[in-house]
């Protein structure tokens, strides 16, 4: 049975990759080893990424998934051919700074569109949980059973249409609920960051009129140790975030680096991002160490 791999590129190989889908895109010398090759695409990898293992699993007839770091899995293709060659990236990559490096070649007589999520197949069925690391990697057997499967009795079964029973008007429901009394000092401490998030590659903006006719931003508090287990309502607990970033310190998937700089992500794999933290904000790293033993 044929095996199946997924490739992840890396952002600043983009372009590379848009012109990779584009048949007819090539240079002439290039042109002439896909016909040599009976290919119509080719696209090469730097040797800095691939892991000899898995290049030497890839055999013709496999099936590969390639997508750019984060982005779905758009496009899939079976390999028609392959080559391990030191000169050819000076001939596919003429204009590329890094072409004497790029060494490794993956050749495709057709590319076909598919439709998986990222998370779905780099998060659930890579043999380790693999985040943004680059390169190419061997999908487990599990993704062909459950998706071969799941897709053949979905094809079969009639498909159920999900009625509304009509209910009217909700029902009012007294409860006693116990919460508790917040901070009200929030303010001056969002107006200390002008209303925007403290990670520094955030770009999240929203403007928008207040009740007074005037424009204003948007930034929310968080509780960076939660309440509930027994962490301080003040600043020294507090960080200014977006609505994004909030989500994702709330369900613990982002996290302060004990450096009280670095952010990691709930494996304690360092992201892309950083928090910045002002100098009349006075925030206790007691409660990055309370997090950080918490977390992984």
């Amino acid at each position: 049975m044929s095996n199946q791999f997924f490739l992840i590129i890396k952002n600043t190989d983009k372009d590379k990759f848009r012109s990779f889908q584009k048949h007819g895109s090539y240079n002439l010398k290039t042109k002439e080893i896909l016909d040599k090759k009976n290919s119509k695409y080719v696209f090469g990898l730097h040797n800095a990424i691939i892991n000899s293992s898995i290049w030497n699993k890839i055999k013709i007839n496999d099936k590969i998934y390639l997508a750019v770091e984060k982005e779905n899995f758009k496009i899939s293709g079976i390999i028609s051919s392959k080559s391990k060659n030191p000169k050819l990236g000076e001939i596919v990559y003429s204009n590329s700074m890094d072409r004497k490096q790029i060494n490794h070649f993956l050749f495709f007589k057709n590319l076909e569109k598919t439709s998986i999520s990222y998370s779905e197949l780099v998060h659930n069925y890579s043999k380790a949980k693999i985040y943004l690391e680059q390169g190419i990697h061997q999908i487990k057997k599990e993704f062909y059973s459950k998706k071969t499967k799941n897709k053949k009795s979905h094809e079969h079964s009639p498909k159920k249409l999900p009625w509304e029973k009509t209910i009217g008007k909700a029902k009012r429901n007294r409860k006693n609920i116990e919460s508790y009394l917040r901070n009200k000092n929030v303010k001056p401490l969002k107006i200390l960051y002008a209303d925007k998030c403290q990670i520094v590659q955030c770009t999240f903006r929203l403007k928008y009129v207040n009740g007074n006719g005037v424009p204003s931003s948007y930034s929310e508090v968080h509780h960076y140790n939660p309440l509930k287990n027994e962490g301080d309502d003040d600043w020294s607990n507090m960080i200014v975030l977006c609505p994004n970033h909030h989500a994702e310190f709330d369900f613990r998937t982002k996290f302060i680096d004990i450096d009280k700089i670095t952010i990691t992500d709930e494996n304690g794999k360092k992201t892309d991002e950083t928090i910045r933290f002002h100098k009349e904000h006075k925030f206790d790293e007691k409660n990055i160490a309370s997090n950080l033993e918490n977390s992984h």
